[in-house]
């Protein structure tokens, strides 16, 4: 297996999936096509097994297609028993309370613990 690089569009986000168990996502997604953009990190999270998983999310605006596609990566990690311990890192622009509570609302559906982080606006 190796590591999925998509680099960042003014539509989507950067993704840097690495085998050593760091996974991040970050900038704008707003793709035109949703299902075909998270298609590979879909398909390259659901073969991906590791003792130990860190998720960086630091989206400063998703629509409402991309959360379904990070929900159904968060659950793909959550659902594989091999998986044992898995964190997400969810980042969020200072007073963007938007943002944070798309990350609360995830964390409360699936079983996977969250560690928010807030960060300055750029």
């Amino acid at each position: 297996m190796k590591d999925l690089i998509i680099k960042e569009t003014e539509k989507t986000p950067s993704v840097a999936l690495s085998t050593n168990g760091v996974l991040k996502i970050e900038g704008r997604s707003i793709p035109e096509d949703a299902a075909k953009f998270f298609k590979p990190i879909l398909d390259w999270t659901k073969e991906f097994t590791t003792g130990e998983i860190r998720v960086d999310i630091k989206l400063e605006y998703f629509n409402t297609s991309s959360s379904k596609f990070i929900l159904e990566m968060l659950r793909l990690l959550e659902n594989n028993p091999e998986n044992k311990n898995i964190l997400v890192n969810w980042f969020y622009e200072e007073g963007d309370l938007d943002v944070l509570e798309s990350g609360q609302y995830f964390e409360s559906i699936i079983g996977i613990p969250f560690k928010y982080i807030e960060y300055e606006e750029l």
